[in-house]
């Protein structure tokens, strides 16, 4: 079974953690230098980033109506607006649907009720250990202002499913995630398509 192969040379490449040491605090990041032992009695060392504590965070695909998606844009890195899906951290007291339900209402004031977790990813597996979940929302409750932090600044809209098909291969959409949960979003709308061709027969 390929799930017994796959375990068993996963265990057999698994390194022994030796020393982990704090090198930098910047207080939202943090860097370690981690030392490891491997299989083949080898020692190597390694950088790891932790990020806000290490927490996870959420992508949302936030569906305002038929056809209609919740973008942002922010400023990032270099100078950079970065055009995305709401996203954010989640909290230590929440759980991925409700964070991600903040998360949305924060940035732009929209209120949705029902979720599901889509997929769950880690971005920069060879330096970070935090993960990404993507979530699917909808349903709309109401509409209010932005709850933004004193050190953000975004600006939001609502697209078709055919204008963020026209920012992702035109690179808007840049970030790697965003790119994943858009591919996750075309294939939840294929799947609801079939389904509605399904019930009309």
């Amino acid at each position: 079974m390929i799930k017994d192969v796959v375990d068993d040379i996963i265990n057999k490449t698994k390194a022994e953690l030796v020393t982990r040491e704090k090198v930098y605090d910047g207080g939202f990041v943090e860097v370690y230098e981690e030392k490891y032992k491997l299989p083949n009695d080898k020692e190597i060392t390694k950088k790891s980033i932790v990020k806000n504590g290490n927490k996870d965070a959420s992508i949302v695909i936030a569906r305002v109506s038929d056809d209609k998606y919740l973008l942002v844009f922010q400023n990032r890195i270099n100078n950079i607006v970065s055009v995305e899906f709401p996203s954010g951290y989640i909290e230590e007291n929440e759980d991925v649907i409700t964070g991600s339900i903040r998360e949305v209402y924060e940035e732009t004031g929209y209120l949705l009720s029902d979720g599901e977790l889509v997929d769950t990813f880690i971005p920069n597996i060879g330096s970070e250990s935090s993960k990404v979940h993507i979530v699917y929302l909808k349903n709309v409750v109401c509409k209010n202002n932005q709850k933004l932090d004193d050190d953000e600044y975004i600006n939001y809209m609502e697209f078709s499913f055919d204008e963020i098909s026209y920012l992702i291969n035109n690179n808007y959409i840049q970030s790697g995630g965003n790119k994943l949960a858009f591919f996750y979003l075309k294939d939840i709308l294929t799947k609801e398509n079939n389904n509605n061709v399904l019930i009309k027969r």
